[in-house]
């Protein structure tokens, strides 16, 4: 969201109230079978806005060293575009339908036929989980009519359509939904050329939405915007630029925390640090998405696989795409999704941790 979310075409689609390049050389990794009961705002002060012309890669960004072994269990043999991740062990994935990981493993959330897309229409969707650690679908669904709002929220008794919660924001063919849904603060609903809605705990207030849609996420307690622009933050006034975008034409995935950055676009990376960004070419094909712990624990996935980046390098892993989504915890806990379904790192490699 958008970010643009992974699209999910002719399937469904999932959200709050307020989430063909090359293969890689290295051949796919094997992945173990699951076990049967696996479980597994102060707005920053604005960076310069430097839009210094994006350099050659340094040479430590441009250094090919041997693949990193990943040793992974497949837990999902259906394919995944979306994780979340919440508080207790939580996890949900998003497919072809919803799944969720309950103390006896994971198990499927079929959709209502009302929610499923119709063939003529593809969504653009995410899962996230709510305050409730129950799951939510957000996004955008596409048709002949125009864009419409997802915003799907799951209840003991089933999904549901849950627009109603989020106001002027839910109404029908007005255009989709961006945003970030949690149970950290704060969340985060847009819709381009409307508003956003901010909640947290304490309350929640309303902000301009800005005319363009972009993806989000939610670092170290900031909420942060891409588009072609450059990097945003946001408050009650909306969003404002805390990095000018250098010379790009369709950024894509992203990550950033104050004072660094990096965004996929094309067919490069933008590495943003000390005030300049650095154009390094990218150590996968096409890449998807990012998670990062810190900035010098990043991943990185996507058609070409996935790759880790421990502050000087990027290092490609054994383990081989199409991947479509990243997400894990401070703990070393580490989970990818893709075309084969969903991945869940058995021990975290040395070489990744720091």
């Amino acid at each position: 969201m958008s970010r643009p979310l992974p699209i999910i075409r002719g399937v469904l689609s999932l959200v709050w109230v307020l989430g063909c390049g090359a293969h890689g050389s290295q051949p796919a990794l094997a992945a173990r079978p699951a076990p049967p009961n696996s479980s597994g705002p102060t707005q920053p002060a604005a960076a310069p806005a430097n839009s210094t012309p994006a350099s050659p890669a340094s040479p430590a960004s441009s250094a090919t060293p041997d693949p990193l072994p990943l040793d992974v269990i497949r837990e999902l043999e259906v394919p995944v575009w979306s994780i979340a991740l919440a508080e207790g062990g939580h996890v949900a994935a998003l497919g072809t339908e919803p799944y969720v990981r309950k103390a006896n493993g994971f198990r499927a959330l079929p959709l209502p036929q009302n929610l499923i897309a119709k063939a003529s229409e593809h969504d653009d969707a995410a899962i996230y989980f709510g305050r409730d650690y129950e799951p939510r679908v957000m996004g955008t669904r596409t048709s002949a009519a125009g864009e419409a709002p997802i915003y799907w929220r799951h209840t003991e008794r089933g999904w549901r359509d849950g627009r109603e919660e989020i106001g002027q924001l839910g109404a029908a063919n007005r255009g989709g939904l961006f945003g970030e849904l949690g149970n950290l603060d704060p969340e985060l609903v847009c819709r381009a050329n409307a508003q956003c809605i901010i909640k947290r705990n304490s309350g929640w207030v309303t902000a301009p939405a800005g005319p363009t849609q972009k993806r989000v996420l939610l670092e170290q307690g900031t909420l942060w915007g891409l588009d072609a622009a450059g990097i945003s933050t946001i408050d009650a006034h909306g969003w404002a630029i805390a990095i000018a975008a250098p010379e790009w034409h369709a950024p894509g995935p992203f990550w950033a925390t104050a004072g660094s950055a990096w965004v996929s676009s094309d067919g490069a990376l933008f590495h943003y640090a000390g005030g300049v960004w650095q154009r390094v070419p990218s150590p996968i094909a096409s890449p998807a998405a990012f998670w990062g712990e810190r900035v010098d624990s990043l991943w990185l996935v996507g058609e070409g696989g996935a790759a880790h980046f421990d502050g000087q390098v990027w290092r490609r892993s054994t383990l081989d795409g199409p991947l479509s989504a990243v997400a894990g915890r401070p703990d070393g806990e580490l989970w990818f999704g893709g075309k084969s379904g969903l991945f869940r790192l058995a021990a975290r490699p040395p070489q990744a941790a720091r």
